[in-house]
């Protein structure tokens, strides 16, 4: 089972119910296997998108996931970078 390591800079906090590292820059060590292995952790728990920096990386899920609608509209319009998970 891969366990990443996440560099945690102490102003950038950990969301709770994470799933691997939402934020690729912070993944130790940052290669190409680590980075497939991440994003492929993510995709088994429904975590579609990724942020790598300030860019977000999106996987398609291939099916209709509950993460869209007028809620998730309001609960974005507001936010701070890395203060929800990464969303489109």
């Amino acid at each position: 089972m891969f366990v990443p390591r996440i560099l945690n800079p102490p102003d950038m906090p950990i969301l709770e119910g994470s799933v691997g590292v939402e934020d690729l820059v912070l993944l130790e060590p940052l290669d190409e296997d680590s980075l497939i292995k991440n994003l492929k952790l993510r995709y088994e728990n429904k975590e579609i998108y990724t942020y790598i920096g300030n860019v977000v990386i999106s996987v398609n899920p291939y099916q209709p996931l509950p993460i869209y609608g007028p809620e998730f509209i309001a609960k974005y319009q507001d936010y701070t970078f890395y203060e929800l998970k990464p969303h489109m």
